[in-house]
């Protein structure tokens, strides 16, 4: 695999056998990007290769036997585990920072897989916001980072990993200011439990009063922060979208009156099947007993149809994989995730979307990222074969600009 960091070229010409642009609905045959000081300056579908400039002397990049689209990007990640074994993840959490290696493997393998940008959704040591911030400094390669922080949930109930826990409304925006000095782009709130492997349907309580989560929503609004709203029942998902959040998480038995909702006030909702779906498929399903298997597969399989329902309302989908969750490995599990999709009705195109389009506009990142046009930047994957036909392809990327 070719991965390339743009800020090694200020003037860039792509060739690319096809072009997927998600601007138009067709995808454009033997074009020409031109790229000057990080950004598309030109695109020219049809080129000629005499046609080609030669008095700046740009570098040129054939890629003529690859399709190109816009890099992916992973909505829910959490940089701090590893997905395999999560207590020896949390006895890295170390002052000495034990937990560095492993997180930079995991960056690689982002980049590997054609993730150029992630959101990391916390961790008790504030390792996400602390791999930011590496990042941001040069000292470690890999996606884009967006990071929330310790997550914000009431103290006793679900969440010990996510941080302290807060007991009053008063600590919660306490917590919200903190987490904006300590530059945090998102503030992560728990609103329910976890979904239950023993009972089906069974989700942990909600966390707080709609008073509470309204005035926790607006405080983290007033300093310019979104929110991104863990929700794992109806109940959850219903009072998150009447507070205002920014961004729906897991949203496993959401009903079609609550995806109504989200459609109507055009809140992203990011599903994230994948870490239910994993525990069926070995090594994972020997975790757990044979009523649990057949409980969590009727919970992803209804999450399917959800997700196709969602689709068909218009609410805006987008890919996050809950990465080093349990049973889910940082990078290899995006292609998994859009597997999932696929097995939920989406077409080829609208998967794309999700995994690209839609996440950068969730991300606030859409003025730049999502889209292949002139004024953004070149985030690139480039694979073999055609991914509107064929979505398997997406699995095997051979090119990365980022």
């Amino acid at each position: 695999m070719q991965i390339l960091q743009l800020k090694e070229y200020n003037n860039l010409i792509i060739l690319a056998g096809t072009l997927i642009d998600n601007v138009q609905a067709v995808p454009h045959p033997a074009t020409a990007l031109s790229i000057k000081e990080g950004r598309i300056t030109g695109i020219e579908p049809n080129y000629l290769q005499e046609q080609l400039p030669t008095e700046t002397r740009p570098k040129v990049i054939n890629l003529t036997e690859l399709t190109l689209l816009p890099a992916f990007i992973d909505c829910h990640v959490h940089l701090a585990l590893d997905g395999l074994d999560f207590h020896a993840a949390l006895n890295r959490w170390t002052p000495d920072q034990a937990w560095l290696p492993q997180v930079k493997e995991a960056l690689k393998t982002y980049l590997n897989h054609g993730i150029a940008v992630i959101r990391d959704g916390g961790d008790g040591a504030n390792i996400g916001l602390q791999t930011k911030n590496l990042f941001n400094q040069g000292d470690i390669t890999g996606p884009r980072i967006l990071a929330s922080g310790q997550a914000i949930y009431k103290k006793g109930r679900y969440g010990s990993f996510l941080g302290p826990g807060i007991s009053s409304i008063q600590e919660a925006c306490q917590m919200v200011t903190s987490l904006y000095h300590q530059g945090a782009d998102w503030i992560k709130i728990l609103v329910s439990g976890i979904v239950s492997f023993q009972e089906y349907g069974k989700v942990g309580p909600v966390q707080f009063s709609q008073q509470e989560l309204n005035y926790i929503v607006d405080h983290a609004h007033s300093m310019g922060l979104p929110v991104m709203a863990h929700a794992s029942s109806d109940e959850a998902v219903a009072m998150a979208a009447r507070a205002g959040v920014d961004s729906i998480e897991h949203g496993y038995f959401i009903t079609t009156s609550s995806l109504a909702i989200l459609a109507e006030k055009n809140i992203p909702w990011i599903p994230t099947i994948v870490p239910v779906a994993n525990q069926v498929v070995q090594p994972f399903r020997a975790n757990h007993p044979t009523t649990s298997l057949d409980i969590i597969t009727k919970t992803y399989k209804l999450q399917l149809q959800k997700i196709a329902q969602g689709a068909a309302l218009g609410v805006p989908l987008g890919i996050g994989t809950d990465a080093g969750a349990s049973g889910v490995l940082h990078g290899f599990s995006y292609h998994r995730e859009l597997e999932l999709f696929a097995q939920a009705g989406l077409s080829p195109a609208a998967i794309i979307k999700a995994a690209t389009l839609v996440p950068a506009r969730i991300l606030g990142l859409d003025h730049e990222l999502g889209a292949v046009e002139p004024g953004k930047k070149p985030c690139l994957i480039g694979v073999r074969g055609n991914p509107l036909e064929d979505p398997a392809v997406l699995k095997k990327v051979e090119f990365l600009l980022y």
